[in-house]
């Protein structure tokens, strides 16, 4: 199936479904469905008045875990030029952890699904877990050196290469879309997500993303990030 498929493994039992707002961030507004019925009544389809913008995409039904915990990776990518393409792939990403067991029968429970940071601060006793909500890299590459068959190379030779190409594409698509603007650049966050099988899936791509220090983990990356992104931009 998968061979004639590329998105056979996004398929499982429930058929669940993400649906998010257009234009919205943090997490607002953002619901897992069972089926067509109810992303319609959600998105209030053909009723007068609540027309708006929204993105369906399917729910990845056997994602890669973390002591059964769902996750996923924002991955900062700088373009300085659209004409010619000109990308820079931040060295360092980081892992956010939904705080709560996945459970595919708990689909109306966003702690469960939903790994942003925005969400998960508001669950009761956060404060006492919030050093656990996010990992570092490198220690991502420690639990893969500890649990994975092929150890840490699965996230040089599988991993990476395949956010490095969904990066560039994603950027190529829009690339006739947007303004080319010399002398400029801007930064996105991209959300990547893994299956059972390390395959890369992208959620999204967040233009303005978040570089707040909400955690240990971000407190350290976003000055990095920030002072890295001035040198590019000047020195080159």
């Amino acid at each position: 199936l998968e061979a004639g498929d590329a998105q056979a493994r996004l398929n499982g039992p429930v058929n669940a479904w993400i649906v998010k707002p257009a234009g919205k961030s943090r997490g607002r507004d953002i619901i897992c469905a069972r089926g067509l019925r109810q992303i319609l009544d959600y998105t209030g389809f053909g009723v007068v008045g609540k027309e708006r913008l929204w993105v369906v995409q399917k729910y990845l039904e056997a994602p890669y875990l973390i002591g059964g915990r769902k996750f996923d990776f924002r991955q900062w990518v700088l373009v300085t030029d659209w004409n010619p393409l000109t990308v820079w792939f931040y060295a360092e990403c980081y892992l956010r952890f939904s705080m709560a067991p996945f459970d595919l029968a708990r689909l109306d429970d966003n702690f469960v699904h939903l790994c942003n940071n925005s969400i998960q601060k508001e669950q009761d006793g956060f404060d006492e877990v919030k050093d656990d909500s996010m990992w570092t890299l490198a220690q991502f590459r420690e639990h893969l050196a500890a649990t994975a068959e092929g150890g840490e190379a699965v996230w040089t030779d599988k991993i990476l290469p395949q956010m490095h190409s969904i990066a560039k594409w994603a950027l190529m698509c829009a690339q006739d879309s947007l303004e080319n603007r010399k002398n400029s650049f801007e930064v996105y966050g991209y959300d990547f997500m893994l299956d059972d099988a390390f395959n890369v899936w992208l959620l999204e791509v967040n233009a303005s993303p978040d570089l707040s220090a909400s955690t240990p983990v971000t407190e350290r990356l976003t000055s990095r990030v920030m002072g890295d992104i001035v040198r590019v931009v000047v020195d080159q």
